[in-house]
């Protein structure tokens, strides 16, 4: 698995103690099918064993094992000042 991950997102997990985990979120709807998005959490996971772990640098990235992702993950900073965070897409 790959990772799009600039400098920014690297210092922003940094300072978050170095652990990122990536959960799966279904969104439904009355009237459309389900649509998977990634929600990234600055954290390490409670139950290591949902996850596959993955080390870049000095980082622990986890990825909810059920996740059914392409090759590649983008994670980018967003927000600004206190409601900065990190997000990840799914791509295809």
């Amino acid at each position: 698995m790959i990772f799009e991950l600039d400098d920014k997102a690297k210092s922003w997990i940094e300072l978050k103690g170095k652990h990122l985990t990536v959960n799966s979120v279904e969104v439904k709807g009355c009237c459309a099918v389900g649509i998977q998005d990634l929600l990234a959490i600055p954290k390490k996971p409670k139950d290591l064993n949902h996850y596959n772990e993955f080390k870049i640098d000095n980082l622990s990235i986890y990825i909810q094992k059920n996740i059914k992702v392409p090759d590649k993950i983008p994670l980018k900073i967003s927000g600004v000042g206190f409601f900065k965070g990190i997000s990840a897409k799914l791509t295809s």
